[in-house]
């Protein structure tokens, strides 16, 4: 008989990980790591005190608090007003999954199946901006489906972010402006993400997590990517993800000057303006 819960003898693929830490007297110290794991066509969600180099480091024998992680609540059954992705996929084509690391937290809350709901969402904008496209956005190539559910959604692949491009190294936001110093000019860029950007406005639609893990650079072209907090103007932007150091964490509603203020919070963080940073480091 299955078991929704792994034994120790099984083998784990594990899909996703990421540190927790803890504030403790000023100082924060890590608490344990966080994993998304399937094992037998399950997935799992799990909790592991060690500290591996390398997902392929954990073993089950490693993981706790193990909770099954239903279909449903991340893959939403696709609807035939949708697009279809190819099948086979294009070779040039990358596939967003849902990202599953928070599943222990969200079940316990009221809407166990919001990660499924957000897909739901992101395909309904992405339908709409292929109906209306824009040089600058992410071109859409329809939804992953297997078994009637959606299991992705799928995009052109572009070559890199703004952000890999700009800060390799990944500096703090106001040590990188000032190493910008007298850098390259990024104006055409910035003014091809406010065209983008204000492509989104005229559908009534806010993207609200503009940032430079966000732009894509194809060539010299940006390509604003990543839809899942895109929300109608006015609407709640209670739940929805949105990048720390990038957004007014006191704005709880789509407002098309979210977008405008990212924008100038990039302008800044470029190192074309020496105007303080709007937002929190």
């Amino acid at each position: 008989m299955w078991s929704p819960h792994p034994q120790p003898s099984e083998d784990i693929d594990v899909l996703e990980t990421n540190e927790a830490y803890e504030e403790v007297d000023g100082v924060f110290q890590f608490i344990d790591t966080l994993v998304v794991y399937k094992t037998g066509g399950q997935l799992h969600h799990a909790v592991s005190a060690a500290r591996p180099r390398r997902p392929s480091e954990l073993k089950i024998q490693h993981l706790n608090n193990n909770i099954p992680i239903p279909v449903s609540a991340y893959s939403p059954l696709f609807s035939p007003d949708f697009t279809r992705a190819a099948d086979p996929l294009p070779q040039d084509c990358y596939v967003k999954k849902p990202q599953l690391i928070s599943y222990d937290r969200i079940c316990r809350g009221p809407r166990p199946n919001s990660i499924a709901e957000s897909v739901l969402l992101e395909a309904a904008v992405c339908e709409l901006l292929t109906r209306h496209p824009h040089p600058n956005i992410a071109t859409y190539l329809g939804c992953q489906v297997s078994d009637g559910r959606i299991t992705g959604l799928c995009f052109a692949r572009y070559q890199r972010t703004l952000m890999k491009e700009v800060n390799p190294r990944r500096l703090m936001k106001r040590n990188l402006r000032s190493d910008r110093q007298g850098r390259k000019d990024y104006s055409s860029v910035l003014a091809g993400v406010e065209s983008g950007v204000r492509h989104l406005h005229a559908l009534g639609l806010v993207h609200n997590d503009i940032n430079p893990t966000n732009i894509m650079l194809d060539g010299d072209k940006a390509i604003i990517i990543d839809f899942g907090s895109c929300r109608r103007i006015g609407e709640s932007l209670e739940g929805v993800g949105r990048t720390y150091e990038w957004y007014d964490e006191q704005v709880n509603t789509a407002a098309l000057q979210n977008d405008l203020d990212a924008l100038d919070e990039i302008r800044t963080w470029l190192g074309g303006d020496l105007k303080p940073f709007k937002f929190a480091e």
